[in-house]
């Protein structure tokens, strides 16, 4: 599905600046064309549940001339831009994650 910068300020609730963040994240979607926007539970660290909007999808990395597609989750707080996102890669069942060398 396409999702245009009306389609995802829809998507947002009143709590976040919804034209600059759904103009924001339809340019992200622009370059990244497997991301997926759509709001879903964050839980905080302290237990504490949020709505917030969400980019899940794959984002494509370079490395020893390979390309890999890294399954990620970009969260994005209603106070955006005031705090940055956060991202946490998603490990599929068949990856394999290595300690830094």
């Amino acid at each position: 599905m396409s999702y245009n910068e009306d389609t995802i300020r829809k998507m947002l609730p009143k709590a976040y600046r919804r034209k600059h963040v759904a103009h924001e994240v339809s340019v992200a979607l622009s370059f990244f064309k497997s991301l997926v926007p759509v709001m879903d539970e964050y839980v905080y660290n302290d237990g504490t549940k949020k709505k917030l909007m969400c980019l899940t999808g794959t984002v494509p990395i370079v490395y020893s001339d390979k390309t890999y597609n890294i399954p990620i989750c970009l969260w994005i707080e209603d106070n955006y831009p005031q705090t940055a996102p956060f991202c946490f890669v998603r490990p599929t069942r068949d990856m394999m994650i290595l300690k830094g060398v």
